[in-house]
């Protein structure tokens, strides 16, 4: 099982061209746990990932790894805890499955050393975990949208760090890969207690697959804890100004949001 780490922020505010997008965020992220952002189009999320794993500096407040500063913590170092897959990353032209899911492996070689059994063991485990072994030779350009997402989690997976960090890992994929995904890092979760935070934009899935909610809204954070009790109609209407009630999932029991539609009205549903 991978280690607990204490990893938490400070009032962060952050943002770009001058302009807040978070503003004033505390939260701990419960180590070995998966825990989802959610919010509306353009409530802050991604902004808020990145400021977390180090990509966008925050304008005040501060966010700490284990009680360090991660601003202060060299970024090979960092690196060999927290891994980080962005939105819609650039694919290396002509790059082999094998060759991609290999650059994961940067953070634990030095200039000098060559690749070692551990590195070949890292990245075998990653494809088999993903389970794309079988498309190693192939070129990143001949794979559907859905295996090559396995492809570039499998690259985080290679670094062998203790903490995920994921933007929308299932955007722009159909519902039974969107399933497939969410499946194969709830495994890794649960197998290995890789700590797993991601931004999705749909509330079900996120309902579902989380053990921790953190709900945003215009840059800050409204609610989170435990999706049985943050995911309400009240919240849902306040973050998403929608209308709906909330049902119990047939299958996995966690809370489910059902719109009620102009012209869907059932007098019979309450919230």
């Amino acid at each position: 099982m991978k280690p607990t780490h204490t990893f938490q922020a400070e009032q962060i505010v952050a943002g770009y061209d001058n302009k807040k997008v978070i503003q004033g965020v505390s939260l701990v992220i419960p180590s070995n746990k998966i825990s989802v952002i959610i919010g509306a189009n353009a409530s802050g999320k991604s902004t808020l990932l990145k400021t977390l794993a180090r990509l966008l500096k925050p304008t005040s407040g501060k966010i700490t790894l284990d009680g360090k500063p991660i601003k202060k913590i060299p970024p090979k170092q960092l690196a060999r805890v927290l891994g980080l897959l962005p939105q819609s990353p650039i694919v290396p032209e002509g790059i082999s499955v094998a060759d991609l899911v290999g650059r994961g492996r940067f953070p634990h070689q030095s200039l000098l050393s060559g690749w070692s059994k551990k590195d070949y063991e890292a990245v075998a485990e990653a494809m088999r975990i993903m389970d794309i072994t079988e498309l190693a030779n192939h070129n990143i350009d001949e794979l559907s949208g859905g295996q090559r997402q396995r492809v570039w989690i499998a690259m985080t997976l290679a670094q062998q760090t203790d903490i995920l960090f994921l933007d929308e890992p299932t955007t722009f994929l159909d519902i039974t890969y969107q399933v497939e995904i969410l499946d194969l890092l709830t495994d890794l979760n649960r197998k290995y207690g890789t700590t797993i935070v991601m931004v999705l934009h749909d509330i079900n899935l996120s309902a579902r697959y989380a053990d921790n909610i953190l709900a945003l809204h215009n840059g800050k954070l409204m609610a989170e804890g435990e999706p049985s009790k943050v995911i309400t109609n009240t919240l849902i209407k306040n973050i998403f100004g929608l209308e709906c009630i909330v049902v119990k999932d047939p299958i996995s029991g966690s809370p489910s949001v059902v719109p009620i539609g102009r012209y869907h009205v059932n007098n019979e549903c309450t919230p």
